[in-house]
C-alpha cells in the first residue's frame, strides 16, 4: 500500500511562544479539500447571480419588459410572414395564369394561397368553452323559437314579391331562393329604413339591407336596379328594386335573408304565408323560357 508523504502546518505565537494551531494534510486530502471549496463557491456564486440584480449583467440577458417585447415581435414577424407567403402565393398564380408561353397541359399546380394548420396545432374546447357554447346554442334556440314569433306578431309581413314562390330548397335555410317572372319587382317585407345598398360584382347583382322596428333586419341580395337610396324610409310592400337578370338557365331569382337581434331566422317561416296561393304555380316561375 502506498504511503503519501504527510505535511504539518503550525500556526505559532512568537510573542508567547505557544503553537495557536496545528494542520496535518497529506496532498489527495488537500486536492480533495481544494475541490470542495471550490464547488462550494460556484454553488454561492450561482445563489448570488440567480437570486440579486447581478443576473441582468449576464451577456446575452433579457429584462422583463425586453423579453416581452422580443416575445411579441416574433409573433407578429410570424403574422407578417404568413401575410406575405399568401401575397407571394397570389401573385405567382396572376403569373401562372397569365403566362400566356405556359403549355396548357402544364400539371404543375398553382401555389397553395394559405397554410393549413397541423392537426396537433388545434386546442380541444376546455371544458369552460363547452359549458360557454352549450349556453349560447341554448339561447339561440330560445331566440329564434320565442322570441322572434312573438316580436314578429308587432311587425306586418308582405311577400318580397306578389308573383314569386320560393324554391323548394330554401324552405328550411336561412338564405331564402325566390324566383320571378321578369316584370316583377323586389318589395319591402316590412316598413323600415334602408340602411345598406352596393353592387356587389361577383352575384352581378345589388344588395339591400333594410332594417326593420323590433330588432328585425332583411337583406335582399341579386337584385335588378334599386328604386331607393340608403337612408330612405320604405312601407311593406313597397317595390325597393326591379327583377334581376337571368341567369344561364333563363331563371331570376333573389335571395332573402332575415334577422332578429343578430340571429339568422329561416325567411320561409315569415313570408311563405304570402306566398302560399302561388305555390301551384311554382315550376312555371322556376324554369322561365324568358331571357334578356
Amino acid at each position: 500500500m502506498k504511503h503519501f508523504s504527510r505535511y504539518n502546518i503550525k500556526v505559532e505565537d512568537e510573542s508567547h511562544l505557544t503553537e495557536v494551531t496545528s494542520l496535518s494534510v497529506t496532498v489527495p486530502g488537500l486536492i480533495a479539500a481544494g475541490l470542495a471549496a471550490g464547488l462550494a463557491l460556484l454553488f454561492a456564486a450561482g445563489l448570488i447571480i440567480s437570486l440579486t440584480p447581478l443576473r441582468t449583467l449576464l451577456p446575452g440577458y433579457l429584462k422583463e419588459s425586453e423579453r416581452s417585447a422580443t416575445e411579441e415581435g416574433l409573433l407578429r414577424l410570424d403574422s407578417l410572414m404568413r401575410i406575405y407567403e399568401q401575397n407571394d402565393a397570389y401573385i405567382a398564380n396572376i403569373m401562372k395564369v397569365t403566362d400566356h408561353t405556359r403549355i396548357p397541359d402544364d400539371s404543375a399546380a398553382v401555389a397553395p394561397v394559405s397554410r393549413e394548420l397541423s392537426s396537433d396545432s388545434l386546442m380541444n374546447a376546455t371544458p369552460g368553452e363547452q359549458r360557454f357554447m352549450s349556453q349560447m346554442e341554448e339561447r339561440e334556440r330560445f331566440n329564434i323559437s320565442v322570441l322572434a314569433p312573438l316580436a314578429a306578431d308587432g311587425l306586418m309581413f308582405s311577400p318580397v314579391c306578389s308573383e314569386g314562390v320560393f324554391t323548394e330548397a330554401s324552405h328550411k335555410s336561412v338564405e331564402g331562393e325566390i324566383v320571378m317572372p321578369r316584370d316583377a319587382s323586389v318589395q319591402c317585407a316590412a316598413d323600415g329604413t334602408i340602411v345598406a345598398l352596393y353592387y356587389s360584382a361577383p352575384i352581378h347583382g345589388f344588395v339591400i339591407v333594410t332594417q326593420h322596428g323590433r330588432g328585425f333586419v332583411t337583406s335582399y341580395t341579386h337584385t335588378g336596379t334599386p328604386l331607393v337610396s340608403v337612408g330612405d324610409i320604405v312601407n311593406s310592400g313597397q317595390a325597393i328594386a326591379l327583377a334581376p337578370g337571368p341567369d344561364s338557365k333563363g331563371v331570376r331569382s333573389i335571395s332573402v335573408r332575415i334577422w332578429h337581434n343578430g340571429y339568422a331566422l329561416t325567411p320561409y317561416d315569415y313570408l311563405s304565408s304570402a306566398l302560399s296561393s302561388k305555390k301551384a304555380r311554382a315550376l312555371h316561375y322556376e324554369a322561365p323560357r324568358d331571357r334578356e
